[in-house]
């Protein structure tokens, strides 16, 4: 590959036009390249080992200035800023985490003009997050060098190549898991033992071996990860456990104050409360991370609840029954729905009118009404003038040819 072709396109993606071409190299030339071609003297060339340390260090003090610029503003008495020391140190850690670095090299698609020797090429090593990250570095050590030490020129060129906006606004997703797990367990309202990592296995050859970590809380695991070191094998491990941890915080906020809800419920139904039953530790149980079960008796319902506390475990049970009687009791969409259906069922009623009764409605209504009495002649006045002790006077019967013809 004739890396003097490539120059302009490099110059074009980190915004820099090198004065000194030899160190933009130098930045993509990988140590195993130079091993062959200065093999017996023919040629020398050097790696970029030691421009990605001096651009490890720059790179800190470039992301320190862009937070600097953007997250604060001077005031009477010094500078100020929402941001509290810690944000800005998470911040800093995620924006010159490795697989940031490596990912904003893939994005800009630097790593195509590496410089490696045969077999690294045949490995496709320039595709590797690490190789990613030493190349991002060195560039950045690179642009120092070349520009004199000018810190805003290094600034310029972090800005285009990294995006710091996401970070900043707290939207990026953690790059820290271990640091990120470790407070997640230091957390005063949780309290958990510091995690561990330990070896599960390791495989491959000596120079690309594969590590297997498991990542353990107290007694329990909670997340493995593979990596080609044990760093990157802890990180994977870390991120997983996080996840899980976090999945079990939302599991018991759902059923924190279940026992409450239940019993107000029993109260509402005029029911008789939940009976609990303890039923001892279960079988998982160890000495350092014991796990209770307790029972709940409701409504002719049962349900087992665990947690590592007697409390917590009936929490647990009060939530799988208040989850079965919801399943059973109409939602608020199933009644809306069936309100619907009886107001379309009915006719509609015409302003000022009286809705027409429907056929079966009219048929009711008539089966209810007195059946009339044959007409009779009215009451004649000396019967209106009966004693006083005849509380039920009979009137006479009118003779038969007076009562009219049906």
């Amino acid at each position: 590959m004739d890396f003097t072709k490539n120059i302009p396109a490099i110059e074009k993606k980190i915004r820099y036009a090198f004065r000194d071409k030899s160190l933009l190299r130098q930045a993509f030339t990988r140590t195993s390249y130079c091993n062959e071609k200065n093999y017996r003297g023919r040629e020398c060339y050097s790696s970029n080992e030691v421009l990605e340390f001096f651009g490890d260090s720059v790179l800190s003090t470039a992301i320190i200035s862009l937070l600097l610029n953007e997250k604060t503003e001077r005031y009477a008495h010094g500078i100020k800023t929402e941001l509290t020391e810690g944000d800005l140190s998470n911040i800093r850690s995620k924006l010159s985490d490795k697989r940031n670095l490596s990912r904003c090299t893939a994005e800009l698609g630097l790593q195509k003009y590496l410089l490696v020797g045969e077999g690294d090429g045949k490995l496709r090593i320039s595709e590797e997050a690490s190789v990613m990250e030493d190349l991002f570095e060195s560039i950045i050590g690179a642009v120092y060098i070349d520009c004199g030490m000018d810190i805003k020129t290094v600034i310029h060129v972090v800005s285009g190549m990294l995006d710091i906006t996401a970070y900043a606004e707290g939207e990026a997703p953690i790059q820290s898991y271990k640091n990120a797990l470790q407070e997640w367990c230091a957390d005063k309202s949780r309290r958990l033992p510091p995690p561990v990592y330990k070896t599960l296995s390791e495989s491959g050859p000596d120079h690309r071996k594969v590590y297997e970590r498991a990542c353990y809380i107290g007694d329990k695991l909670y997340g493995v990860g593979t990596g080609k070191n044990q760093k990157l094998a802890d990180t994977a491990a870390a991120e997983a456990a996080l996840g899980a941890l976090k999945k079990e915080a939302a599991s018991e906020s759902e059923i924190k104050d279940a026992a409450r809800a239940l019993r107000a419920y029993a109260t509402k139904g005029k029911l008789g409360s939940p009976e609990y039953h303890d039923l001892g530790e279960a079988p998982e149980s160890t000495a350092s991370d014991r796990i209770y079960i307790v029972e709940c008796c409701f409504a002719g319902k049962v349900a087992s609840g665990s947690g590592r506390s007697k409390n917590e475990a009936r929490e647990a049970a009060s939530a799988k029954i208040l989850a079965e009687i919801n399943k059973v009791k109409p939602t608020k969409k199933e009644k809306s729905q069936n309100t619907k259906q009886k107001a379309d069922l009915a006719p509609p009623k015409a302003k000022g009118q009286a809705r027409e009764p429907s056929p079966a409605e009219a048929t009711a209504k008539n089966a209810k009404k007195p059946i009339p009495s044959k007409q009779t002649k009215p009451r004649r006045a000396s019967e209106h003038n009966a004693k006083k002790g005849d509380k039920s006077p009979s009137p006479k019967k009118a003779p038969a040819h007076h009562t009219k013809r049906s």
